[in-house]
């Protein structure tokens, strides 16, 4: 699940502006390279192990692990090697479940108060990363998503892709060209482009509006049921 989807739990949960920022730092850990930091807030804690609790049901789940596959398919089909067409899949699939969830309002409000209160002198206050340039890393981060804003739900195929080559752009190996037309600009058109089989975009997520509170205890995370 990447960051906005655990923005959304964790309103779900109850949790606080602390809380929220914990439930995302590990991804904004993972975007810029870094171990997550230790920290001196019980609620920024909190959350973090919520983040991971959450990850750990998550991606057993039957819903994510079918999306994943579908993903995975229609990349393998494509000519996309395993190990890249896992990695993009497990990578997209969370990029546009954020999409899919984006109307919830009271999750938006607090993804971009708990970006906000993350500066040094407030929430940011608790974070000791490993060096001043991971704290730099994450700051240039944190303004970056504050100036992009709310989460589109209106995402272009050209921005998921972008996201993707920047999302693994450290992997070992490179993975082959998203693109069947690699050599094109993004913005001309590929008359060799597929689209997604119809049973993937058959596979939705409930509105957010529409989703039951989730009961969550220390043994149990249920999405969306």
């Amino acid at each position: 699940m990447n960051y906005f989807g655990h923005t959304v739990l964790a309103v779900r949960y109850g949790g606080d502006r602390a809380f929220v920022l914990g439930a995302m730092l590990p991804d904004f850990a993972a975007m810029i390279r870094a171990r997550p930091p230790r920290v001196d807030h019980v609620d920024i804690d909190s959350g973090m192990r919520f983040h991971w609790r959450t990850d750990e049901v998550f991606h057993r789940s039957a819903a994510f692990r079918q999306l994943t596959r579908q993903a995975v398919d229609w990349l393998s089909a494509r000519g996309v090697r395993s190990g890249s067409a896992l990695a993009v899949a497990h990578v997209g699939v969370e990029l546009l479940l954020d999409a899919a969830l984006s109307g919830d309002r009271p999750a938006q409000r607090a993804y971009l108060g708990a970006l906000t209160g993350a500066a040094d002198g407030e929430l940011g206050g608790h974070l000791t990363w490993a060096s001043g340039e991971e704290r730099e890393r994450f700051d240039h981060l944190r303004l970056r998503l504050l100036d992009r804003g709310a989460i589109d739900g209106d995402i272009a195929p050209e921005t998921v892709a972008e996201r993707l080559r920047r999302a693994l752009a450290d992997r070992p190996r490179r993975p082959a060209p998203l693109s069947p037309c690699p050599d094109l600009a993004a913005s001309e058109e590929c008359p060799q482009a597929a689209q997604p089989p119809a049973s993937f975009e058959r596979t939705s997520v409930p509105a957010a509006d529409s989703m039951p509170p989730i009961p969550l205890t220390s043994d149990s995370l249920a999405f969306g049921t």
